[in-house]
């Protein structure tokens, strides 16, 4: 459990200015109430606390209890002088709320469309997202944020497709996935819930070479999230699984991170509705 903290620490630094940056387009209110349902360890709804000031509140919710713990003592009230943050272990599928709870719901990389197994909250998400909607006020807002593509190997753009390819990369969607329980159809779960004005915007951010040794570690927690294990071996042909070894290993001279001009990027996608 420490080592999975401690990569959601990295990741969470290193996507912070895009997670930022799609918060200040939002305007959320100061003074508003808010839920981050499936807050993890804690930090963005640390973010989302300062963007409502001391006299908004918010709730950062997740079903693991290690999480929770840890966002506890990182951000208690000695710790950190808000004093408008809390954290709760529950589940989205159920959530522990009264109707009309809130003014917004924030919900970042959580509901994916998937088998429990592979940590995805339910199979169907439409269910959690009418939750969402009757913890919100008349008029609340929801915010449904996900990560939705990248590049992160320059020069080697028929590798990066081939590797892209694998189930460790398309997880949690395989074949049998329902075109409409992609995360990218997430305006329609909003419509079927009854949400209004919605509204949907892809926002990049680019990774500009030389990198920042801290940059390094949470790009290489990627390389390892998205195409490590058997089933990237298994998917693609022995040549392109060196060459991706070679380019990926820290103490290869080919290592692509200390490229002094590597450029990549990502995106998020971010889906918004209003509660009629």
């Amino acid at each position: 459990m420490e080592d999975e903290i401690y990569a959601y620490e990295c990741l969470t630094s290193f996507r912070e200015p895009i997670i930022v940056s799609i918060m200040e387009s939002l305007n959320i209110p100061r003074g508003s109430s808010g839920l981050d349902a499936g807050c993890g360890i804690g930090s963005i709804a640390r973010i989302l606390s300062d963007k409502v000031g001391e006299k908004g509140s918010v709730i950062g919710l997740d079903f693991s209890k290690d999480f929770i713990n840890y966002a506890r003592d990182k951000y208690s009230r000695k710790k950190y002088s808000n004093n408008n943050l809390e954290f709760q272990e529950g589940d989205i599928n159920s959530l522990p709320f009264d109707d009309n709870a809130f003014d917004w719901v924030w919900s970042s990389d959580t509901v994916w469309a998937g088998p429990k197994e592979l940590g995805c909250p339910s199979e169907d998400p439409i269910p959690i997202i009418k939750e969402y909607y009757r913890v919100l006020k008349p008029s609340g807002r929801v915010y449904l944020m996900y990560w939705s593509s990248q590049k992160l190997l320059p020069g080697y753009p028929v590798l990066e497709a081939a590797l892209n390819n694998t189930p460790s990369a398309t997880a949690p969607y395989s074949r049998k996935t329902k075109p409409m329980n992609d995360a990218l159809n997430s305006r329609f779960w909003l419509e079927e819930s009854g949400f209004t004005n919605i509204e949907t915007k892809t926002y990049v951010e680019d990774i500009e070479g030389p990198l920042k040794d801290e940059d390094k570690k949470a790009l290489y927690m990627l390389f390892q999230m998205f195409w490590e294990g058997k089933e990237t071996e298994r998917g693609i042909d022995e040549k392109d699984l060196t060459n991706y070894k070679n380019i990926t290993n820290p103490d290869s001279q080919n290592y692509i991170l200390n490229n002094k001009y590597y450029h990549g990027f990502y995106t998020y996608t971010l889906f918004k509705g209003v509660k009629r």
